[in-house]
Formats: C-alpha cells, structure tokens, sequence
C-alpha cells in the first residue's frame, strides 16, 4: 500500500462530530417515542435486485452492486426503504398495522464525491405503514417540525404539496420541476423545451394550483397539532423526483439555502408490489451530516468533548488506592479518564490533560492517602484545592 488514506468519497468523523452527532440523534429520537414510533434495524446488503425494483431509476445508477462468494447479485443498501418493504412483506402476517417505525444507520451511493457529500453518510427515516389517511400525512409532518423545533433549527419551512396534482403532467415532466430549487427556473425552462414540453404552459399551470382537498384536511390537522403556520406553507411546484410517491410530499428547507435538510411523502404502492396488494405508507428521511450542521451551537453547549477530570497516578505504589477513587468518581455519574503510564512524571500526566482541554486534575500523593483526603487542581484557572473525600466527590460533581 503506497499511501495511508481514506477511499475516495468515503470518510473519518472524528470524536468531537461523533458527539454532536450523538447529541443530535438522542434529540431526535425522543421526538420519535413521543409520537409511538419504535426503532427497527435491517442488514446492510440485500438482494440487488430488491433494491433495483424498490428504487427509482435515478438511484439505481448509485447502487454499489458486487456477486458474492455464492455468485448472488447483492448490493449495499442505498436506501432504507427497500429493506422496509421486505421487512414487511415477510412479516405481513405478524406485524399489528398501523406499523410505526423509526430507522438510523449508513446509506452507500456510489455519487461523484463534492463538498458536503460523500458515498457513505448516516440516513434517518421515519415511516408509518398501513394506514392511507390524511392524519398519518400530517402527523408526519407534525413530527419533522416537532424534531427541529426541539433541535433549535432556526428559520426552517415545511414546503408541502401533493403528487396527484401532477397527473396531467409525464414523469420526465415532474422531474425536471424537482430539480426547480436547485436550478432556477430558467433552467428548468431550457430542460423541458429540450424534452419537447410546453415549459410556458406547464410552469404556468403548476404554479397556479390549488390544494388538493386532502391538502386542506392535512393544514387544517396541523393546526389541531398546534403548528404554527409560518413553519410550513402549500408549494405547488414541489414534486420531489422519486417515482414511487403518490400522494402528499413534503421537504425541510432552511429559508436561505436551496439545498433541502429532509423530505418525504406518501408512497402507497411501493410494498405491496412486494406482496401483490395496496400497502399504504407514508415516511420522510434525511442525511444526518445536513441536520447537525443546521443545528445551532448552543444545542451541542453541554456536550462534555473531553472528561471533566483527569485522575493522575502519583506513583506506582499508590496505584491500588488510585484506581479505587477512579471507580469511586466514576460510581457517582461523573465522566472521568484515568491516566494509563504508572511511571510517568506528574508535570508530563498535566500536561496531558491541558492538551486534550481537560478542566481538572484529581491528584492523590502520600499526604493525601494519609489524611484522607484529594486534591483538585483546575487547569483552567491554575489553581488547586484540597479537599476530604466526600466534599471531594461533592465538588466534583457539582463543578
């Protein structure tokens, strides 16, 4: 191996992200157990073929597709809903609908690698399975703005419309008008008189659309919710480019980005191509990357990024008595490293701890042993204390 490096379009999260991602996801799915979803896992490889059929035609380039050992097609999971649709259709018999269920974990698309997007990033979804009602619609979306409400998201909109208003229009039509957002209108003019289409007339046509009548039921169920009305508005121009939606759709945007942070919508036919029967479904996803960097920095303010204290070891001999107050500190819920070198000098153990921006230093010598007692050094402030154990302890915590 010539060169030490990460694959291209892959990468490293070092500690410090890996935290407030972990923040992040500890908010969200506390929003989930609120409104009954529960957190459901699947493989990371499944059939290539049940990812090819459960995925649009634009995804189906991404897919990373190998044979295995058995010479079978398989493929890493591009999204989480195909292994959904499979989920459900084994466990059809077995499963008590409305299904409510939640799903963290990696997603591998063999994109072109650019900033901010990478071929392997960590996808959240949120679906409910069996029940084709306005209420499930709208508490979808309830749920994607209770989520970045409690994440502190500021100036984000729901944009939300429905794809049974695009009826009249063919599928290419509806995917250039996705990609409206991101390219600008003119764009998207030059896209679809490329394609032969009536870009005057469908522009026109789109924009001035009503909402559909179960467009209404779902604004007027987010109100019961108690949503306010500036986190979401009716878009008539939003089709979101998967072909498998049916119904309503929705996306996050912040106000002053194109880019969006979620979307979703209904899709009613998907599972049951699986099972030879309507299986209505409704669900949103988004990349966690996008969601942490939107959120703002008091959110992460609590985060410890390193251990409170460093308990240092004076000496080998004390070692023993050392380690008992480690587990004793770490007994009463506070997060604490034990230094791991017997032998190294007290200063070289210090400044260890300075390093990695550690605010104390717990240092138990001889005279402490004796008398028992500890002393706490703040690093920060370059000041120490000494203390008996229990005011120690006490300290500790409360510092």
């Amino acid at each position: 191996m010539e060169k030490v490096q990460t694959l291209k379009g892959f990468r490293d999260i070092n500690p410090e992200e890996a935290l407030k991602r972990g923040r992040v996801l500890s908010l969200l799915k506390s929003v989930f157990k609120t409104y009954g979803f529960a957190p459901m896992e699947t493989p990371t490889l499944e059939y290539a073929e049940l990812i090819e059929k459960e995925v649009g035609k634009e995804m189906q380039k991404l897919i990373y597709k190998f044979k295995d050992r058995g010479e079978r097609w398989i493929a890493l999971r591009a999204e989480h809903t195909p292994s959904l649709a499979r989920f459900v259709a084994q466990n059809y018999n077995n499963i008590t609908f409305p299904f409510k269920r939640y799903q963290i974990g990696n997603i591998f698309r063999a994109e072109k690698p650019q900033a901010g997007r990478f071929r392997e990033f960590t996808q959240v979804d949120v679906d409910t399975v069996g029940a084709d009602t306005a209420l499930a619609d709208a508490e979808m979306i309830a749920l994607m703005a209770t989520s970045f409400q409690l994440l502190g998201v500021k100036n984000f909109v729901i944009l939300i419309n429905d794809r049974t208003l695009f009826r009249d229009l063919p599928v290419k039509a509806i995917r250039i008008l996705d990609k409206l957002e991101k390219i600008g209108r003119d764009k998207v003019k030059k896209e679809l008189d490329e394609t032969g289409l009536d870009s005057e007339r469908i522009l026109n046509q789109t924009k001035d659309r009503e909402p559909s009548p179960r467009l209404r039921e779902i604004f007027s169920l987010l109100k019961s919710f108690g949503i306010p009305d500036e986190l979401w508005k009716f878009d008539p121009l939003l089709a979101r480019g998967l072909d498998y939606y049916t119904g309503a759709v929705f996306e996050v945007k912040l106000e002053d980005h194109r880019e969006s942070l979620a979307g979703g919508g209904r899709y009613d036919n998907l599972i049951g191509n699986l099972i030879g029967e309507k299986v209505p479904a409704v669900g949103f996803a988004f990349g966690l990357d996008r969601v942490v960097e939107a959120t703002p920095k008091e959110t992460f303010s609590e985060i410890p990024f390193q251990p409170k204290a460093l308990v240092t070891i004076f000496s080998p001999n004390l070692l023993d008595q050392t380690i008992r107050l480690f587990t004793q500190i770490q007994g009463q819920g506070t997060e604490v490293e034990l230094y791991l070198d017997p032998t190294a000098k007290l200063n070289k153990q210090l400044k260890y701890a300075d390093r990695k921006g550690i605010t104390y230093a717990v240092i138990l010598g001889p005279e402490e042993v004796k008398s028992n007692q500890v002393t706490l050094k703040n690093l920060k402030k370059g000041t120490q204390q000494t203390f008996s154990l229990d005011s120690f302890l006490k300290t500790l915590s409360l510092g």
